[in-house]
């Protein structure tokens, strides 16, 4: 098999060519541009009765991981005569593919002298040539040749695959499997659909970026460098105007985290003034030891310390008159300073709460009282 048919044939064990209904001559006083290779499928049958199944994009697949143009030669000769070692010269060269209604055409830059053979009536029909499996399916084109007997040419050319794959043909699908990103034992099934995927990628950039989605590798990486450039200048328009009020932004945010250090400060030494409060009321603490156990609340964890301590002290002192009130001894001996000093809390705020001040001591007593 020759170099072209090698490329991407992992999967395929027979080459074929076939005439259909394509009649060059019939588009006027010059060779058309664009030629109908394969009609509109997913079935398609040759003149002699030969079948095959399309799929459009598996054929542009191939055609684009090729990386090249495809020949046209005068009577397949390609396959009969430059194996020999004869001359066998391109007719043209197919360097566009591209689906229309189901089939496949091709855009075509025509040598001088097949154009005018063409006009002239001297070849009038157009042969394919391509790879398909064991099952038809066509997976790629190879090339085809200007013919003007279809019956006897598709049978002199039609040939078979050898059945093992040349180490150029092995060679080239690892090298192209590794290139997709695939492992080089990827058939030839993985490699069009990988290609196929990249494709459709590359459409989907293009279109990301606003440009035509026949965009190549330029015109992507121009796009992206104008995308990144106006980036670039819209945040340098951000910052610079934002400078301002980010400032002012900051100022604020500082100035909230002291008031709310402020407030918890002031918070804590509510808690700790109550927890004294109540331990003083319940006579576990005297005037003289306050500010001692003061330092101890305001270490860290000392509040809770200093109300499990308050729970095992013994009554030590008389209850204190406190805002002109006696509280009951045997009341107070009673008190759990914890509970009380949490219920005269509670007392507090409910009361604040309704806008009205409550001093501790009015709470602890109004506690007590409420108890009795």
């Amino acid at each position: 098999m020759s170099g072209e048919h090698a490329t991407l044939s992992l999967m395929m064990n027979a080459t074929a060519t076939a005439i259909f209904q394509t009649d060059l001559a019939s588009s006027g006083s010059t060779a058309p541009e664009w030629i109908e290779l394969f009609p509109a499928g997913p079935q398609i049958k040759a003149r002699d009765g030969r079948a095959w199944t399309l799929e459009p994009s598996r054929v542009l697949a191939a055609f684009a991981a090729n990386n090249g143009p495809l020949a046209i030669d005068y009577e397949h000769a390609q396959a009969h005569k430059a194996p020999k070692g004869e001359e066998a010269p391109a007719a043209g060269w197919i360097v566009e593919l591209e689906e229309r209604r189901g089939g496949v055409w091709g855009r075509v830059e025509w040598v001088a002298k097949a154009a005018r053979q063409i006009v002239n009536r001297e070849y009038r029909f157009i042969s394919p040539d391509f790879n398909h499996t064991r099952e038809g399916v066509i997976t790629r084109l190879n090339g085809a040749g200007l013919v003007n007997r279809p019956a006897l040419v598709m049978t002199a050319l039609a040939h078979e695959q050898p059945k093992q794959q040349s180490q150029q043909e092995t060679y080239m699908l690892k090298t192209i499997a590794k290139a997709l990103g695939l492992a080089e034992a990827a058939d030839e099934a993985a490699i069009l659909s990988a290609i196929a995927t990249r494709d459709g990628e590359r459409k989907a950039l293009c279109q990301a970026l606003k440009i035509d989605d026949k965009g190549g590798q330029a015109e992507i990486t121009a796009a992206i460098a104008k995308l990144q450039e106006d980036t670039a200048t819209a945040l340098a328009a951000v910052q610079n105007g934002g400078a301002a009020e980010l400032s002012s932004l900051r100022t604020e945010l500082d100035e909230t985290k002291t008031a709310l250090a402020q407030l918890q400060e002031k918070s804590a030494e509510r808690e700790i003034d109550l927890a004294l409060d109540a331990a003083s009321q319940a006579g576990k603490i005297t005037p003289a030891t306050r500010e001692t156990y003061r330092a101890m609340c305001s270490l860290d964890g000392g509040l809770d310390k200093f109300n499990a301590l308050v729970k095992t002290l013994p009554v030590i002192a008389a209850p204190s008159n406190l805002d002109g009130k006696q509280p009951e001894i045997t009341a107070e001996a009673d008190l759990d300073p914890v509970a009380l000093a949490n219920e005269a809390r509670a007392y507090v705020n409910e009361k604040a709460a309704q806008g009205i001040t409550v001093s501790i001591s009015d709470a602890v007593a109004h506690v007590k009282e409420k108890r009795q």
